[in-house]
């Protein structure tokens, strides 16, 4: 019993941190978008290892949004 209430609670804390950026940029299109987020994941998983777990995944993200960002697209809360 208490460890689905743990896992119930995990879930809960997981869901609430998801944040899924939204780019945009004046004037590209969607195929530009498209070609730029696949060219940065690209780059992202080849740049090396960036940790285990949450930190990991926060250092590969942050490095996504700088490719983002060198593009030319800015995340838009």
């Amino acid at each position: 019993m208490k460890g689905m209430f743990v896992a119930a609670v995990m879930a809960c804390f997981i869901s609430g941190c998801a944040h899924v950026p939204v780019y945009n940029k004046d004037g590209a299109t969607q195929q530009q978008f498209a070609e730029d987020k696949y060219n940065c994941e690209k780059d992202a998983r080849q740049s090396g290892y960036y940790g285990g777990g949450l930190i990991g995944a926060a250092n590969m993200r942050n490095f996504f949004a700088q490719c983002m960002n060198a593009h030319g697209w800015y995340e838009h809360s």
